[in-house]
């Protein structure tokens, strides 16, 4: 029987029990973590049993119980603390002022924090870095160093981010988006309901905010060298997060001594998923099937993706926040429909419901869909030609029909050859004996050509569209001999990373404009992921 909203002696009962299930938590000292997430999440199942939605005042007083502080003494095999774990712990994290928030994380995380200061983003502009942040709202970087540094800016705004979403402060979390394109309040509903279900206790927010703050560290150049001299072995060329997957694995990475080692184990299968497979790269077309393999692994470890995916979700809330700190002004409704159809094609291909070419066509679907509503006429995934101009168009972020044609004329601009060879190389999947290529910060790439060129006409931006997919072209265009080195063991197809960051060197010369060419231009070194599974179908 589904309960009615109007049901009020029903609804008195659930807060009357919630009241009574939250002051036991606090009572029951001698009860361990796990105990209390499963009291948490008892409280919220009976919500969603009978279809009423859970007032804001007992939202706080589950999430105040949920971070109830540890009453157990320490002993010599318990993990570190800080200062952080036990603001989380007593419920002031989403209170006290976003000043102490940031001191607090860099008293916790200072060496992680070191280490993000000798990493840099791609895109945006010198003047955009240096007016990030003003004297009256100074950036996080800024509170805490006195200037701009972009990944920490980036990875602090991804935390308060946290704060904005449980917080329900909708203004500040959509702040700088675009109006067109701006997040909607069912959307944040929608935000705020996934991450509130979802961190069942203190360990899980604390988790969660030591993963943002980690999240980056591969970008650190000193990372490898550092691994190298302490394991007297090499790296193999990989992406960010496959290096810092390696520099966890040999406890290289103060910040995960914190956590219990169930709590770490979790982490752990995130940052294993996440070197393969980006939330944030499958919602732009950015990988390929084969990516998603990773996913295989999480059955079992519901729990575990979860958390990974709100860290994801985060990161790209965060992805301009060393240009404008104000808000998540890159989570706008587009990237969170987006983000929506990842969650549902991951958690189909965990359960058995999808396989990979499907569940990554699903993404192209949906961002065809989104520009046929647009004015775009329709295009087919089961049309390798439609396929390869969606994968370009959700690449490029596109959301409106005059993007969508800029794109489509640029595409058909190619020439014959040129093209056919663009079109074979964005519908390989990396399945057994093809050796497919992940143009790394392709997107970001397109982003800063549609922006340098601005100001242009309509003929001279197609004709650097048109030049950027030629040089796509061949980088797409591997032969598996041009590596550096085939991994061990039988593999169903290979994966080649390919960092197309090179390219910004070009766009941001003084030439570009008159003259956008890339035909000098070197194609990038390949790196082939190493894969943990050796057989696995499609």
């Amino acid at each position: 029987m589904i309960l009615r909203r109007d049901s009020f002696p029903s609804r008195l009962h659930l807060r009357r029990d919630t009241l009574k299930l939250t002051i036991s938590l606090h009572r029951l000292s001698l009860w361990t973590h796990r105990h209390h997430c499963r009291l948490s999440q008892i409280v919220k199942r009976r919500y969603q049993d009978h279809a009423i939605k859970m007032p804001i005042s007992t939202q706080r007083l589950i999430t105040r119980s949920m971070i109830f502080h540890h009453q157990y003494p320490m002993t010599t095999n318990s993990p570190p603390r800080c200062i952080l774990q036990d603001t989380i712990n007593l419920g002031n994290f989403l209170t006290l002022d976003e000043a102490t928030i940031l001191h607090q994380i860099h008293a916790a995380f200072q060496p992680e924090l070191e280490r993000l200061k000798n990493a840099t983003a791609v895109e945006g502009t010198a003047e955009q870095r240096r007016a990030n942040g003003t004297p009256d709202h100074p950036s996080p970087s800024q509170i805490l160093y006195g200037t701009n540094y972009d990944e920490i800016n980036r990875t602090l705004v991804g935390v308060l981010a946290l704060r904005w979403i449980l917080n329900n402060d909708y203004h500040r979390f959509t702040q700088g988006q675009p109006l067109d394109t701006k997040l909607t309040q069912s959307s944040f509903q929608w935000l705020h309901d996934l991450f509130f279900q979802g961190l069942t206790c203190s360990e899980d927010m604390f988790a969660l905010i030591l993963s943002m703050v980690i999240n980056d560290l591969g970008k650190d150049p000193n990372l490898v060298t550092d691994f190298e001299s302490l394991t007297h072995r090499s790296i193999p060329d990989q992406n960010h997060d496959a290096i810092l997957l390696e520099a966890a694995n040999v406890d290289m990475i103060p910040a995960l001594r914190y956590l219990t080692e169930e709590k770490k184990q979790e982490v752990l299968k995130g940052l294993e998923l996440g070197s393969e497979l980006n939330a944030g790269q499958l919602a732009q077309a950015e990988s390929v099937p084969f990516n998603l393999e990773g996913l295989y692994e999480m059955r079992g470890h519901l729990h575990a993706f979860e958390l990974k995916f709100m860290e994801q979700i985060l990161d790209v809330a965060a992805a301009a926040g060393h240009l404008d700190c104000r808000g998540a002004k890159n989570f706008i409704e587009p990237v969170h429909q987006a983000f929506k159809m990842v969650r549902e094609v991951s958690l189909d291909i965990i359960d058995g419901k999808s396989n990979l070419r499907q569940g990554y066509d699903k993404v192209l679907t949906k961002r065809g869909n989104l520009l046929v509503r647009a004015g775009f006429r329709k295009l087919s995934v089961g049309a390798d030609e439609d396929r390869a101009l969606l994968r370009l168009l959700t690449m490029g972020r596109t959301t409106d029909k005059h993007q969508a044609e800029l794109f489509s004329e640029a595409f058909q601009a190619l020439e014959d050859p040129v093209k056919a060879q663009l079109v074979r190389g964005l519908n390989i999947d990396g399945n057994v004996n093809e050796t497919a290529v992940l143009p790394y910060y392709m997107p970001a790439i397109m982003s800063k050509t549609l922006e340098r060129t601005r100001d242009l006409s309509q003929e001279d931006r197609q004709r650097a569209l048109t030049s950027l997919m030629k040089y796509l072209a061949r980088v797409l265009a591997t032969d598996p001999g041009d590596t550096r080195y085939t991994p061990d063991g039988q593999v169903p197809g290979i994966i080649i990373e390919r960092n197309m960051s090179i390219v910004q060197e070009v766009i941001d010369s003084p030439a570009f404009k008159a003259n956008p060419n890339f035909d000098a231009l070197d194609v990038p070194d390949g790196h082939v992921l190493l894969r943990r599974r050796t057989s696995q179908s499609m």
